[in-house]
């Protein structure tokens, strides 16, 4: 518990309760009807809440860096088991609350026809969920909100190419502070913001939404108290 970041917790809370009133404001007839009692405040929720997902794609690269490179190097040269362990962590609630939603759906399909409700998922397109490659192959997605999933493990795949790369690049960055991952983060971070999130034909991609993830890497480091006064050199 030592290790928790209060502050941290607390935005993701808030972020999270942003985007479920969000997906509620947006999707589902109820929508419909609660548009019509407050107007503005529905508005509200179904266009500006939605910007929450750019402080979890800070947050997240801020924790990423904090777990895999506080001091700027890549803490270990074996980075496939941690893309499993990440995928472990992230794909089992994953899967379970799809199965949850694909059962939820079937049951709302006797109660109402609604164009919220998606088609009834083959086994292609549970396969492709599953191993988090649905937007990259354009399936359709089987709830709202599960694009997030799979570009949060990207970005995180992506971070830890980069670090692994300058590592492997760099073999003296293994014993000691190296600002070599620094520069790297920041030059994908500038092409992300100048010019693939200009793009709307990467929004499938990592590197589409690298521009906020990639400031909370920096955030990371440059905040560090053990590597304050260092920044990004």
């Amino acid at each position: 518990m030592n290790d928790r970041l209060p502050y941290i917790d607390a935005l993701k809370a808030v972020g999270a309760q942003l985007i479920v009133l969000h997906h509620l404001a947006f999707y589902g007839p109820m929508s419909d009807w609660t548009h019509r009692l407050l107007p503005d405040l529905v508005e509200w929720l179904s266009q500006d809440a939605r910007m929450a997902v750019q402080m979890f794609l800070v947050v997240a690269g801020f924790l990423a860096a904090r777990s895999l490179a506080p001091d700027g190097t890549l803490r270990t040269a074996s980075v496939l088991p941690l893309l499993w362990q990440r995928y472990a962590r992230v794909a089992l609630p994953y899967l379970a609350s799809l199965l949850v939603a694909v059962v939820c759906t079937e049951i709302a399909r006797f109660w109402m026809t609604h164009d919220s409700l998606p088609d009834r998922p083959d086994l292609w397109q549970f396969v492709t969920h599953a191993l988090l490659v649905h937007t990259l192959l354009d399936v359709d997605s089987l709830s709202a909100g599960v694009w997030y999933v799979a570009i949060d493990f990207q970005l995180y795949a992506l971070l830890l190419g980069m670090l692994w790369l300058v590592r492997r690049l760099r073999p003296e960055a293994a014993s000691g502070v190296d600002g070599w991952a620094r520069r790297v983060v920041v030059l994908v971070v500038a092409a992300s913001l100048f010019h693939f999130n200009r793009d709307a034909d990467w929004d499938s991609w990592a590197v589409y939404f690298f521009g906020a993830y990639g400031m909370g890497v920096l955030a990371w480091w440059v905040s560090d108290p053990a590597d304050r006064g260092r920044g990004l050199r």
